[in-house]
């Protein structure tokens, strides 16, 4: 079966700065899930809050033998206190600014941030967790226990929901980033009825798995937002075939073996998943395979074409019918997927 090649609209790259991950890694995670083009975020090791920062992460990224896009961060040092000079990026080709992994929490400088990039003909790609600057928590209700700190939906939906005003008030362009609440479903929903400028991504992970009996001793199920409810689940799932969501993103995000081995309190967030994601998606037998490339391929390059970005042509692979375990090829291997059953693999050539 050929395919064209998929864009990843959430990818974690950790360079420019000096990282464990290889940026060839990066290539080849990419080119064996089927991507030749990623949207990196810019909290690497070096955050993306400058050009000069910008200018570094573009001299690797021409290395590798897939596009990678960027975007900057939406405040200096991902702090939420100080916005950047957006301008200065727009016209580098940068136009999606994002806090990702941190959230915009201030409500006056988030007014501020919505009408500048509004003015500039930006986009904010939001990471909706309202604690995060503050207090923020380990994992979803009811698996918060007496040692773990609860994220309670409403960390979501609570910056969601101011986000979803200032897109009203100013016409900015929105993006909501990995959702994981049903509440946020309808709050994305409503604003799609109201024809707002908004779109919606969520990952592999919210829709494949649920957080019943989830292994709390276990760091590689500890992620950003947190794994829910299968009411949850299935909101996710309901908003992606009805058009709510737009988008099936990755949410690459490379750790140690020692930072995912450790207790879930002090375990790393976040999993890799630009290998398994088409693999395991496709073997859930949940979508049609058309869906799959409406979610994977079409929708994302339609998004970042309208703002801006120049894409490449899309190359293809071939991707062959099998039955075994799946297992990741590149480093690292934090997976939530690895050992189990997929139903199809690809050499990682283009074709």
């Amino acid at each position: 079966m050929k395919l064209n090649s998929f864009l990843d609209m959430h990818t974690h790259t950790r360079y420019p700065g000096k990282s464990f991950v290889k940026e060839l890694d990066i290539e080849k995670a990419a080119k064996n899930g089927g991507y030749s083009e990623i949207l990196a975020m810019p909290n690497s090791v070096k955050i993306i809050d400058s050009i000069e920062a910008l200018m570094e992460a573009r001299e690797v990224d021409k290395k590798l033998d897939i596009k990678i896009h960027r975007t900057g961060s939406l405040t200096k040092g991902l702090q939420g206190k100080e916005p950047i000079d957006y301008r200065e990026f727009i016209a580098q080709g940068v136009f999606a600014f994002t806090d990702d992994g941190l959230s915009l929490v201030d409500d006056n400088l988030a007014e501020l941030i919505f009408k500048t990039i509004k003015n500039e003909d930006g986009a904010v790609f939001q990471h909706c967790e309202k604690n995060c600057h503050t207090s923020p928590g380990d994992i979803a209700p009811p698996n918060d226990g007496e040692l773990l700190t609860p994220i309670h939906s409403s960390e979501e939906t609570e910056i969601l929901q101011r986000d979803l005003h200032l897109v009203a008030k100013y016409g900015t362009r929105y993006h909501a980033q990995h959702l994981s609440t049903k509440e946020s479903v309808n709050l994305i929903r409503d604003a799609k009825l109201n024809n707002l400028p908004v779109t919606a991504e969520v990952t592999p992970h919210h829709i494949l798995i649920n957080n019943k009996n989830i292994d709390t001793s276990n760091g590689k199920y500890k992620m950003y937002p947190p794994i829910r409810t299968s009411s949850d689940q299935v909101a996710l799932i309901e908003g992606l075939k009805d058009g709510t969501i737009d988008v099936i993103s990755t949410d690459h995000a490379p750790h140690t073996i020692e930072s995912k081995q450790a207790n879930f309190k002090e375990a790393a967030r976040g999993v890799v998943g630009l290998e398994s994601a088409f693999p395991m998606l496709y073997s859930s037998e949940m979508f049609e395979l058309n869906e799959l490339v409406m979610y994977l391929d079409i929708n994302p390059r339609k998004i970042l074409s309208e703002l801006g970005y120049n894409l490449n042509n899309s190359n293809s692979f071939e991707w062959k019918s099998c039955n075994k375990k799946f297992y990741t090829n590149s480093n690292p291997k934090n997976s939530l997927f690895e050992g189990m059953e997929t139903l199809l693999e690809t050499s990682g050539v283009y074709v």
